[in-house]
């Protein structure tokens, strides 16, 4: 069996930001084959679940937030790495005095800075609505040490995201990701993308030998180095390109699709 891990932004998605009838047909043909095609992404799982069930198959595996939480298709947990309250509160002081937008993810709570057209603009691209306490409320009532959180998404004007960025680089619980100008994801230092990939692999007896991941940006590079095979879409950005062992075609091109296709005529 063969364990296929795919990226979603920028790798999975077409122009619409979902699964194209191309895709879909694609992965259900690997798993009928008897082969897992999993999720991988900084998204939250309610936000990867509803990609899922445009597949129309049973639930399945899951890795989230950059391999923070590792879920099973049961939805037991397999690896769970959070980011500190202490990183978490340091964060949220950051940004507060920036003024600058922060949602905090927690499982499958997000807690926003308030109703703005950050939070709308993510909203329609995840189709999760934000909870109704705000992230403020999350942090100063002090659920931030119960329930801490897996990534901190900051948006907002570049320069701010810029000061933000510096302010804490400082901290080696943090590693933080610009996944746009505008965007700067935030999480614990030891989860990436790679450790989520072996662990699911682990979890399922599977070789990572016989793993293929697909991806396009810098935090598909940690899963790159792990994966038997490391697929690029042509999209990617150099360092993904670089550290790619097959390139397909762009995500707009059902790049995904196409190599999916290609392996179960040659297997």
């Amino acid at each position: 069996m063969t364990l296929f891990c795919s990226d979603v932004d920028g790798t999975l998605l077409d122009h619409r930001r979902t699964l194209s009838s191309r895709t879909v047909a694609a992965i259900r043909a690997v798993r009928e084959a008897g082969h897992t095609f999993v999720l991988c992404s900084s998204r939250m799982p309610a936000s990867l679940e509803g990609l899922e069930r445009l597949c129309g198959v049973e639930p399945t595996p899951l890795i989230a937030y950059n391999g923070g939480l590792v879920l099973r298709a049961d939805r037991s947990v397999v690896t769970d790495v959070a980011i500190t309250p202490d990183d978490a509160r340091a964060t949220y002081a950051v940004c507060e005095r920036l003024a600058l937008h922060a949602s905090f993810f927690a499982g499958d709570d997000w807690y926003a800075w308030g109703p703005d057209e950050w939070t709308e603009r993510e909203a329609t691209i995840t189709a999760v609505d934000p909870s109704s306490r705000s992230a403020h409320d999350y942090v100063s009532s002090g659920r931030v040490d119960g329930q801490p959180p897996h990534k901190v998404m900051a948006m907002g004007d570049p320069g701010l995201v810029d000061e933000l960025e510096a302010a804490l680089a400082g901290r080696a619980g943090l590693v933080s990701y610009r996944s746009k100008d505008t965007y700067l994801e935030i999480a614990n230092a030891t989860c990436s993308k790679g450790d989520g990939l072996r662990a699911l692999a682990g979890e399922l007896g599977i070789d990572v030998a016989d793993t293929v991941f697909f991806g396009d940006n810098h935090n598909d590079v940690s899963a790159f180095a792990v994966a038997g095979t490391a697929v690029a879409v042509a999209n990617a950005v150099d360092p993904a390109l670089d550290a790619a062992t097959v390139v397909t075609g762009h995500h707009r091109e059902d790049g995904v699709a196409a190599y999916l296709e290609d392996w179960l005529a040659s297997h």
